[in-house]
């Protein structure tokens, strides 16, 4: 996979980006062409590539006489399949005779690393190869030598010799620049070429959504929010138990994890007997990932290429599972399902497997004093003062959605289902969505917001991706436990461990997740008795200034429990309907 970074904040003019790249030239780190290693001076480093690696790239290119393009596809070859099979020319010496094809393949024109110093610095090179000749030769020392004890006609011949070659090495040096200035137009042409006419008429969105992109993938960088994930029980567990107990799924095919992070999952997949794991992030954390691998053994088996999933090619045609942890809060948030459906749809075999299978939103009602009291009124009242400043601006009366873990006690309403999505025939289109619902409150209480939250499913065929729909349907809690009294025992939906069917639920009657719950603050909070119900609508979408954002609305209405079947059945007018907006951002 080859990376080009378009702009490291906006869409920068082409000209300041290149100015910038030759700026830094003189002191960035050129990495070896096989490892880790780095130097700051190419003869440095191919000698380093030399001695450890049993490959002279100096004298190759001189025996080939590569010229400049030439040298530039080789290191773009070896990078690349350095990224496509890792351990590629150190367990053998690599070796070219001249007549490979890739020496003259414009695809080895493209960087295979982004922001590759060396690349650059092949000019530098040729500079010293020169220097190198004229030592070697011993044409540079020979005239002072000889001054000494020749005639002044001999002297003059060589100082026009000398001269001569002086000519010869400035023209070398020009076509040098002419072909590096030739490879930055090729470059410029090939991969800006369209994008400034987009730029100029979409500047705000694209500097938005580049910026927003470059945020995303970043923010996976780093080793806390990783640590996060691994130490929510419910959510790494849940899919190792998955693959654990359904090895006849994983056994001997070919696995691919979108968005690997440290490459836990792909690890999972290895163990459970997969042939082979094609494991992609576009983050920093896949150099740590592919230490990972190498740490636990499962390098010959799990193959990593740093990349975004839509623009990429794998170094296979067809994947038999795609694995990916890619759930946001509210589910949807951060959009990264629109890449597994990509990914789906270039490279899962026909009767391929998604894990998860199947997600599912709910929604349901809370009634929580303290909450609303410590969250959402604080500055009402701090120690008696009021500081109405401090509070969060709210814009068009939109109100930002609160993510927090809810305890279960303040949930006093049933639940509706908002949207089950099938991962195996979900478009990204269809994962903007709008719902009716009912929820029915089950005590007296003040309602003060409605609750959000999702399941997953793990089926071990994709024809049959979740729980029926009767399932999805029931009550989250088992029993008839009294509402006075303690909370019931929840229901055990995803606890089968015989059945084909695996999954896990975010919502309050199951252990707390890193995704914890989305809040939505009514404006007015609502009294209700035990059997009125809530009617209303859910809107959810990408947001237009950050896709991986959601721009949310809920329009509703209270039903008096008197009222609600000749309301619900359409035969008494729906009270004046509310409507509140949120944003998840």
């Amino acid at each position: 996979m080859s990376i080009v970074s378009y702009s490291e904040s906006g869409w920068d003019t082409q000209e300041e980006r290149w100015d910038d790249w030759e700026d830094d030239e003189m002191n960035a780190e050129m990495k070896c062409l096989f490892c880790v290693h780095t130097a700051q001076n190419p003869s440095v480093l191919f000698e380093h590539v030399k001695q450890t690696h049993g490959f002279d790239f100096v004298k190759t290119r001189r025996q080939f006489q590569l010229d400049f393009y030439q040298s530039m596809r080789v290191v773009n070859y070896i990078r690349t399949m350095g990224l496509n099979e890792p351990g590629f020319g150190t367990a053998a010496a690599f070796k070219i005779d001249g007549t490979e094809a890739f020496l003259n393949d414009d695809q080895y024109l493209k960087p295979a690393m982004e922001d590759d110093a060396l690349l650059y610095a092949l000019d530098e090179l040729d500079l010293d190869d020169d220097d190198d000749d004229d030592d070697e030769s011993g044409h540079a020392e020979e005239p002072v030598t000889a001054a000494a004890s020749t005639s002044e006609s001999e002297l003059a011949a060589r100082v026009r010799a000398l001269e001569q070659q002086l000519v010869q090495q400035t023209r070398e040096t020009q076509a040098v620049v002419e072909q590096f200035g030739e490879y930055r137009q090729m470059v410029r042409r090939q991969f800006y070429e369209g994008l400034d006419d987009v730029a100029a008429t979409t500047a705000d969105a694209g500097k938005a959504e580049v910026c927003s992109s470059d945020y995303y993938f970043n923010s996976y960088a780093g080793n806390d929010i990783h640590m996060q994930m691994l130490q929510d029980r419910v959510r790494t567990e849940g899919y190792r138990d998955f693959m654990y107990n359904s090895a006849e799924v994983f056994r001997g095919k070919v696995v691919l994890d979108v968005g690997c992070g440290t490459g836990i999952l792909s690890m999972f997949a290895a163990r459970a007997g997969a042939v082979r794991v094609i494991a992609v992030d576009n983050s920093d954390i896949i150099e740590k990932a592919r230490a990972n691998v190498a740490e636990n053994g499962l390098d010959g088996v799990i193959t990593l290429v740093r990349g975004r999933i839509e623009d990429l090619e794998l170094p296979v045609d067809r994947v038999d599972v795609i694995v990916s942890e890619w759930m946001g809060y509210f589910l949807l948030f951060e959009a990264m399902l629109d890449s597994v459906l990509v990914a789906r749809d270039r490279f899962l075999a026909p009767g391929g497997l998604l894990a998860p299978s199947a997600s599912y939103v709910y929604l349901t009602a809370i009634s929580d004093a303290v909450y609303m009291r410590e969250r959402v009124n604080y500055w009402d009242d701090v120690y008696g003062f009021r500081m109405s400043a401090m509070k969060p601006p709210v814009s068009d009366s939109v109100r930002e959605a609160d993510v927090d873990v809810v305890p279960p006690e303040t949930v006093a309403a049933t639940r509706a289902l908002l949207t089950a999505i099938d991962h195996g025939t979900a478009t990204a289109a269809s994962l903007d969505f709008a719902s009716d619902f009912v929820i029915e409150a089950t005590r007296d209480a003040q309602l003060h917001a409605l609750l959000g939250y999702f399941d997953v499913a793990f089926s071990r065929k994709q024809d049959a991706p979740g729980p029926g729909d009767a399932q999805l349907a029931a009550p989250v809690y088992g029993g008839s436990g009294d509402s006075t009294n303690a909370v019931p025992e929840p229901a055990s939906l995803w606890r089968h461990p015989e059945s084909p069917m695996a999954g896990f639920t975010t919502g309050p009657h199951g252990e707390a997740t890193h995704w914890k719950q989305t809040i939505f603050v009514l404006d007015e909070p609502v009294d209700a008795r035990c059997g009125d119900v809530i009617r209303g609508r859910f809107v959810c979408h990408k947001s237009s200034t950050n896709p991986r954002e959601l721009d949310l609305e809920i329009s509703y209405c209270h039903v008096a429990a008197a009222d609600k079947d000749a309301v619900l059945a359409g035969n008494a007018p729906l009270p004046a309907m509310k409507r509140q907006k949120y944003q998840l951002q």
